[in-house]
């Protein structure tokens, strides 16, 4: 029987995406069924239900009378937690856009409504299925590299300096609404990313947030400076301010006491002494993501591989950093749950 998803929101600039992934498994594979769209945004809701041949929604008790499955929830940030307690309650499975919440506070509230009601849920960490990032963490883990003291990661690209937010996208520069500016937006990928390299978990950040552009009120980047408890520093750049055209530029590099590993445009390759020279690993190329595993973990009645903790502790480390921007100081991780971001 086809999984019955539900989008819900539209306000998120990957949703359309996730609508023509759906449309396409629906078409292909047949084992899901998209409902349509529920938007509070009448406007916006209507324009891309028509886009795709799709119904609309008026109310949420509406679309709960089709009984769906899953929720695709792309809102506003600040109305997340508010759909994942109505799916909750619903026993309705729930894939969520990052970041989970506004603040940490946000997304805790969120977790122990998805653990109370047992509840699959997930978050678009897409990073994580990248056939490079599955490689290089395979080769820390492998001891190749021999003691990581330092790993980076950059997310980033052009939205402040060329001003995409607009119109229905607004709410992005909004701190009400989203949370938090370009750092949280981009940077929140870098976290998950550093803590799924390393396999360990953040003790310590420091960093500075900035709005370098002052195209909107809000942040537009900023740097993390993160210590793990293995002793490892992350260092966890980017922002909506990379002005780098025609190559996909997210860079990862990974330095250890026996080796070196490093991603760019054109590949994967790592430096390790026991091999005496670089090595540029053949990797398959592949489509999987987050809304795939989601999908697939609730057929399989399995735990999605990204989980509401994995979306919690991102979110700690980046709103550590925040505060750290702020207070000027070192911020020891895990923090306090009543933490609010500044």
């Amino acid at each position: 029987m086809a999984l019955k998803v539900l989008m819900v929101g539209y306000a998120h600039v990957h949703a359309p995406g996730y609508t023509e992934q759906l449309l396409k498994r629906q078409a292909e594979a047949g084992d899901v069924k998209l409902l349509g769209i529920l938007d509070e945004n009448e406007e916006r809701g209507r324009y891309y239900a028509n886009k795709y041949n799709l119904r609309f929604f008026r109310s949420v008790s509406e679309a709960l009378q089709e009984k769906p499955d899953a929720f695709i929830i792309n809102s506003e940030t600040v109305k997340h937690s508010a759909y994942v307690k109505l799916a909750a309650e619903d026993n309705i499975h729930v894939f969520c856009e990052k970041p989970i919440g506004v603040n940490l506070k946000d997304a805790l509230d969120i977790g122990a409504v998805v653990k109370r009601r047992g509840i699959k849920f997930t978050t678009g960490f897409n990073a994580r299925f990248n056939p490079e990032n599955i490689k290089a963490g395979e080769i820390v883990s492998s001891g190749e590299l021999g003691k990581i003291n330092v790993v980076r990661v950059r997310v980033a690209h052009s939205a402040a300096i060329d001003k995409w937010f607009k119109g229905w996208s607004e709410w992005f520069t909004v701190e009400e609404m989203a949370g938090g500016g370009g750092f949280l937006d981009l940077c929140i990928h870098g976290a998950d990313l550093l803590r799924y390299i390393l396999k360990d978990e953040a003790v310590e950040a420091t960093g500075f947030i900035s709005n370098f552009t002052s195209n909107y009120n809000i942040d537009d980047q900023g740097i993390g400076l993160i210590k793990f408890s293995s002793g490892a520093l992350g260092i966890l750049d980017g922002g909506w301010t990379q002005v780098v055209e025609g190559i996909s530029w997210l860079p990862l590099e990974v330095y250890g006491d026996k080796g070196s590993l490093i991603r760019t445009p054109i590949g994967l390759t790592y430096y390790a002494r026991a091999q005496k020279g670089w090595i540029k690993p053949n990797l398959e190329r592949t489509s999987r993501n987050s809304l795939d595993e989601f999908i697939g973990a609730i057929k399989d009645d399995k735990d999605p591989p990204i989980t509401v903790d994995d979306a919690i502790k991102a979110q700690e480390i980046i709103e550590a950093v925040y505060v750290s921007s702020k207070r000027r100081e070192i911020i020891k991780l895990p923090l306090a749950n009543n933490i609010s971001s500044p």
